[in-house]
């Protein structure tokens, strides 16, 4: 038996639901880290008299160091190996938060969050790669969700912080105890998260079968005798070929991350400084950006929970439709203090499910040597939408767009990314790519 398939038909052990933690807890960090900007963006912009325009450049800063990360570090998780990769890429984002705490204009907190984004992009990529090697093929959609709810858990904590600490200490103090948050995942990552299965079995570094074997007595499962093969053909893909062997495929999951990431941090970023412009008060706009990450808990909660009896496909199509009409909502609905923070949590919720959708579906898509290259090039391309989305805001409430106007800007394309996503997973393509949805290296 493969030690795919030995994964495939046993339970979580206690060291495979470990894994699963680290990485949620990273995403938690990594979700306060860049979500924490558009809670300081109120303060920064009032001490330092900041346009719209320059504080959508503040919200992008990140976005762009998290594109520049995807493109550029996350691919060498295919060469280094994902835990080395991680755990630089943590020592990035405490560099960027401790910097920004102490930053004192505009271009150097804009480098700051530059830096921070460039560890988060380098690091996102791998995580889904590795909860899905070491999880059943039975729960991997329900574990990449809950992993998934780091991420606005970490935008809940960004909120609950900076509620504590803006008003007695300033903006700063925001990015302060981020930096403290991640230093101490640095610590956590060195000492309990394991390597990658498929890193070790495809490029199979120094006493590779003694680790797996090792990694396969901590899950419980039985050992291998010697290293399966690579695949004909997989040590000579690189990034050009995942335009060339199914280009259809490849750029419509760009497009679809591209539209979710765009949706995503527009709203997370600007939802409480456009309440705030549609005549609410400050407080109920802080309010309102809280609400947009529970309701981002509460629907990758219940995403996890459908993904045990529902298709994945059919799943995530839901979801982006669903996003597209919870803009919608938020768009007509506006005028109204009550109707507008129900139509915040849909929006987290939905759009929080979506992006739990294409996590689960990307990794397969793409071989073991790969994988990460692969994901990490379709979240570079979404980061490309989620640091042009707040930038665009920005500007366009400059040339007196309104807030109304903003959100049901988004309504269209979350409803062509569903058209992109039940193509790319339509069954005709799941033939052609069964050996990459089983990870190649494992078995």
């Amino acid at each position: 038996m493969s030690v795919r398939d030995s994964i495939d038909r046993s339970g979580m052990s206690r060291f495979q639901i470990r894994v699963v933690a680290i990485c949620l807890v990273i995403n938690l960090v990594d979700g306060f880290d860049v979500l924490v900007m558009s809670f300081a963006a109120p303060g920064v912009a009032q001490e330092w008299a900041l346009t719209d325009s320059r504080v959508g450049v503040l919200l992008s800063s990140g976005l762009v160091g998290m594109a520049l990360g995807s493109a550029v570090l996350a691919p060498l998780a295919d060469r280094i190996g994902r835990r080395p990769l991680t755990l630089v890429c943590l020592a990035l984002c405490t560099a960027g938060m401790a910097l920004a705490a102490l930053s004192t204009g505009f271009a150097v907190l804009a480098g700051c969050r530059l830096l921070t984004g460039l560890g988060i992009g380098g690091m996102v990529a791998s995580l889904p790669v590795v909860i899905s090697e070491y999880t059943p093929r039975r729960l991997r959609g329900t574990m990449i969700a809950l992993y998934g709810m780091g991420l606005p858990l970490g935008g809940v904590l960004g909120g609950a912080v900076a509620k504590l600490v803006v008003a007695e200490y300033g903006w700063r103090a925001t990015f302060f105890a981020g930096a403290v948050l991640t230093l101490a995942m640095v610590f956590a990552v060195a000492a309990a998260m394991p390597e990658s299965l498929d890193y070790l079995i495809s490029r199979r570094p120094r006493s590779a079968l003694s680790k797996v074997n090792r990694l396969l007595a901590r899950m419980r499962l039985p050992a291998v005798d010697t290293l399966p093969g690579p695949e004909p053909g997989e040590d000579r893909m690189r990034v050009t070929t995942l335009l060339t062997r199914d280009k259809a495929r490849t750029v419509l999951l760009w497009i679809s991350y591209f539209v979710m990431m765009a949706g995503f941090y527009f709203a997370a970023s600007w939802t409480p400084l456009l309440l705030q412009q549609s005549g609410f008060s400050a407080q109920e706009g802080m309010n309102a950006g809280l609400l947009l990450n529970l309701g981002g808990i509460a629907g990758t909660l219940l995403f996890g929970l459908l993904a045990l009896k529902a298709r994945l496909r059919v799943l995530t199509v839901g979801c982006f439709l669903a996003a597209g009409m919870a803009y919608l909502a938020m768009s007509l609905f506006l005028g109204s203090a009550a109707a507008a923070l129900t139509a915040a949590v849909a929006v987290g919720m939905f759009i929080n499910a979506a992006g739990n959708g294409l996590n689960a579906v990307a990794p397969g898509l793409y071989a073991a040597p790969v994988r990460a290259t692969g994901v990490g090039w379709a979240m570079a391309f979404g980061r490309v939408g989620a640091l042009t989305a707040p930038m665009l805001a920005g500007l366009l409430l400059d040339h007196s767009w309104s807030p109304r106007s903003l959100f049901g800007l988004l309504v269209v394309p979350l409803a062509a990314a569903a058209v992109a996503v039940f193509v790319i997973t339509a069954p005709r393509r799941a033939r052609t790519a069964a050996k990459a949805d089983t990870p190649a290296a494992l078995t």
